[in-house]
């Protein structure tokens, strides 16, 4: 791969990561989208994949959530439940009820005026006292006959009654209470192919009572206008037919409507099938909740159909003369959101038992669409809604009821799925743009605020009848944070790694891990910082190693290096480099060291107590001794990687790193083993024990350095303080070309330290001078005229 490409795919790694997970969830957003809530096929909600399933299954749990969240809202009040409830029962017995009861509660509902009576209730079997209902009339008729003073004329009142056709059943007299409520619409349940065998006795009388009822045309928005399509070839919520009341029934209603239901795999109801798509005979049949709305305004139900999708975008309630009244479907599904106002008690709800004795008020249903429906407990038809676990079956209708005649639906509007779109890769890009730049805490916080602003939207929008989708703008806003994170982390375990194997020969592990530990605290770049920097060398190495044979010099170097280096970590040094027999390392950096000083200090001296040890295993091996040479400066320098692209040293760089690698070569002059410059000593005067020796000028340098003899750590105590302390005046009486008085301090202090080589040569020059005394240039700086 091109490196330019590479560096672009380094530098974007995240964005490109998170763009790549969001654009997987978009797409399996849309999927999931033109995916149906549940089977097609009635009774085949297996068809569904399985993803998609678990996918619709989570949104409808957030849906409940939102629902609850919102709270009840106000139903429209054109919209009465009129319930068989546990005080109808009382009154007149458990359910099933006598139908010359039920015809009443109809025609007490149609004289007090109601609009619109739905039946969430189904009359598919003769009533069973029908038979005893005609054994009492006979007899009642054979008793007038008997007991009749004139036979004939008698005979002639029975035979008129029977030619006016008075209801001989209960059956008869609820047909005849429907016949004479034109605005009634009695209630059908749809069923799938699989169940024809358990109905195959009455498919046939079924199909042609559906015949009148079923919609196979398409008409436009245009009266009188129609699309020409086969009914067939529309898809909809597909079953095989229904189950119709009995045929003296089915044919008193001039409206009828199933009230099937559809439920989402946790078993809940959501959504309403307006339609449903029979196979025998062939045709649309639509809803209760949807023939009652017609009802109510006097229209015909006709099925809305979009002639650029081939698919029902709803039913439209036609009126004569007002504004055809809209109930919408998603283009992808056959069933609609259920807007649910409430539970059961945010609707006006009247007691059958007051229908039936006349105790109601009628002002309740004049002009309002009234569904009749079975509450008492136990009663088979209970569902769960959002808002609860057990909820007449009535209330599900009658909340599609609500929508419709408010025409307050909850939609998702076309347009919608691409602003879910937008955030799902917006938010996406946000994070991978911050998320790898903010402590942990702003990680989550960034994540929540993402979260919670998308929510707040969605229950804003919901509450004005908009659903947004959930649950994958929350996958996809978990799954970029996630992938942004970890790959965040895994870039810091590979920049981790990478340090290591950087900086494992050049740091102790204890350094190490802070380094691993705060890498943001190391600029590779290099930066500028004060740095204490220490150079050693072995004495006389040129001769030693014309002395031995290459393996041996090899071995000896190592045998020295390794404690060496030893010492160097021990005190949290960085090791810069070998160079030959030279050591170079440094304090301060990668990992900040305020006593940086210090610990080169102790570092110098430990190079000489581990000198010691070497020096009797060499002895006992005989090998030649080798003295050492070091120096210390404290200043200003450069450090970070520095080379090529390709080889590159953590190293530091600057005057202060010359300096203290002339200090180093300096210690042959004066006679010493450890020299450190003025910035050095004044970190750690209150710690060690060192002398001044003067003031050098180095080569290339015109400015003079102040310089000090490292002896020990500590304070200086009795004979050590007093030597120092003459020493150094003897170092001014010299600068000051007072000879006498020089070399005088020089021999006291040969007198405390009888093998100070530093002192004897100041006396020796001090003699020098006093019998040829320097040029009136001199300053008593010692110029160094070699590295």
């Amino acid at each position: 791969m091109p490196s330019g490409m590479t560096s672009f795919l380094s530098r974007h790694r995240f964005e490109l990561l998170a763009l790549v997970l969001a654009a997987a969830s978009c797409a399996l957003h849309v999927w999931v989208e033109r995916t149906p809530s549940v089977g097609l096929v009635s009774g085949k909600d297996a068809d569904v994949p399985l993803l998609a399933r678990g996918i619709r299954l989570l949104e409808g749990k957030a849906t409940d959530l939102q629902f609850r969240i919102r709270g009840p809202r106000t139903v429209d009040p054109r919209v009465v439940v009129v319930a068989v409830d546990e005080k109808s029962a009382r009154a007149h017995g458990r359910w099933p009820w006598p139908r010359d009861l039920v015809a009443k509660g109809i025609d007490n509902l149609r004289e007090a005026g109601a609009s619109a009576i739905g039946l969430d209730m189904i009359f598919a079997d003769e009533d069973p006292e029908n038979g005893a209902r005609s054994a009492d009339e006979n007899a009642r008729i054979l008793r007038h006959l008997l007991d009749a003073e004139d036979p004939a004329k008698a005979l002639a009142e029975v035979r008129a009654s029977l030619a006016a056709g008075a209801p001989s059943s209960r059956d008869s007299l609820l047909a005849a209470a429907l016949s004479r409520a034109p605005q009634s619409v009695q209630g059908v349940m749809v069923y799938p192919s699989m169940d024809r065998e358990q109905f195959a006795s009455r498919e046939a009388e079924w199909a042609a009572l559906l015949e009148p009822h079923l919609l196979r045309s398409f008409p436009g928005a245009v009266p009188g206008s129609s699309f020409d399509v086969d009914v067939k070839s529309v898809p909809g919520w597909r079953n095989y037919s229904a189950q119709l009341p009995l045929p003296e029934l089915a044919r008193a209603s001039e409206r009828i409507g199933h009230f099937s239901a559809v439920m989402d795999l946790d078993g809940t109801l959501r959504r309403m099938p307006v339609f449903a798509k029979l196979e025998g005979p062939g045709g649309f049949l639509p809803a209760l909740s949807v023939q009652t709305a017609a009802a109510f305004y006097g229209a015909q139900v006709e099925p809305l159909y979009d002639a650029d999708e081939g698919a029902l975008a709803g039913a439209r309630l036609r009126r004569a003369s007002d504004a055809p009244v809209i109930v919408p479907t998603p283009l992808s599904e056959p069933f609609t959101l259920i807007n649910y106002p409430g539970p059961s008690g945010s609707f006006t709800t009247l007691s059958m038992a007051d229908v039936l004795d006349g105790s109601f008020d009628k002002k309740d249903v004049k002009g309002k669409a009234v569904l009749v429906g079975v509450t008492l407990l136990g009663n088979y038809d209970q569902r769960v809604t959002p808002f609860r676990e057990f909820e007449p079956g009535v209330y599900v209708h009658a909340a599609f009821l609500s929508n419709i005649l408010a025409q307050d639906f909850l939609t998702r509007p076309e347009g919608l799925i691409g602003l879910e779109l937008l955030f799902m890769v917006g938010a996406a890009v946000l994070l991978a743009r911050l998320l790898p730049y903010v402590r942990y805490s702003w990680k989550l916080g960034a994540v929540a605020l993402l979260a919670a602003a998308w929510l707040t939207v969605a229950q804003v929008l919901f509450a004005r009848g908009i659903q947004v989708a959930t649950v994958m703008p929350m996958l996809s806003l978990f799954t970029s944070a996630f992938g942004v994170l970890f790959l965040g982390y895994r870039t810091v375990d590979q920049e981790k790694a990478r340090l290591r194997h950087t900086f494992q020969h050049y740091l102790d592990a204890s350094v190490m891990e802070q380094v691993l530990a705060h890498p943001e605290r190391l600029k590779l770049g290099g930066e500028r910082k004060e740095l204490t920097v220490l150079f050693s060398d072995i004495r006389g190495f040129t001769t030693l190693s014309e002395r031995m044979s290459p393996e041996g010099l090899v071995t000896f170097i190592n045998q020295y290096l390794t404690p060496m280096t030893g010492v160097v970590f021990a005190h949290g040094g960085t090791l810069d480099k070998y160079i030959g027999d030279a050591i170079m390392c440094f304090w301060g950096a990668p990992v900040d060291q305020p006593d940086h000083a210090l610990r080169a200090c102790r570092t110098a001296l430990g190079f000489l107590d581990k000198l010691q040890e070497l020096k009797v295993r060499w002895r006992a091996a005989g090998l030649p001794e080798v003295d050492i040479g070091v120096g210390v400066n404290t200043g200003p320098m450069n450090v970070g990687h520095m080379g090529t692209e390709s080889r590159f040293n953590y190293t530091v760089m600057g005057d202060a790193v010359n300096l203290a690698s002339r200090l180093e070569g300096l210690n042959k002059e004066y006679g010493t083993r450890i020299l450190v410059a003025e910035g050095t000593y004044l970190q750690v005067r209150e710690h060690v024990i060192a002398r001044r020796l003067g003031a050098v000028r180095v080569k290339g340098k015109q400015e003079p350095v102040a310089i000090y003899e490292l002896r020990a750590m500590g304070r200086p105590e009795g004979a050590d303080a007093e030597a120092i302390r003459v020493f150094e005046e003897g170092v001014d009486r010299f600068i000051a070309r007072d000879w006498d008085a020089a070399q005088q301090r020089f021999q006291r202090t040969l007198e405390l330290w009888p093998e100070d080589v530093p002192s004897r040569r100041y006396a020796e020059a001090a003699a020098a001078f006093r019998t040829l005394p320097p040029g009136q240039d001199w300053d008593g700086v010692f110029t160094a005229t070699t590295k």
